[in-house]
């Protein structure tokens, strides 16, 4: 798989590529005019962990609730 922005974070700064994805794994990245697919609107930042989490207690707890929410982020060993 391969996606194209015009703003990928390389070392630091925001810049036009693509990036060439294989199994979730970030493979190669490549000059953005190199492949010919769709640009994404989107910034891409490689190695980014979003940890903004909305755990829905109180509220939907049938849903979802800290116990399930936190059990479901372990790490399996």
């Amino acid at each position: 798989m391969h996606l194209r922005s015009r703003r990928v974070l390389i070392n630091g700064t925001l810049q036009p590529a693509a990036i060439q994805i294989e199994n979730g794994v970030i493979r190669k990245i490549l000059p953005f005019d190199s492949i010919n697919v769709p640009a994404i609107e989107a910034a891409i930042l490689p190695g980014l962990v979003d940890t903004h989490v909305h755990i829905n207690e109180p509220g939907r707890t049938h849903w979802e609730g800290f116990e399930t929410a936190t059990r479901a982020a372990a790490p399996v060993e």
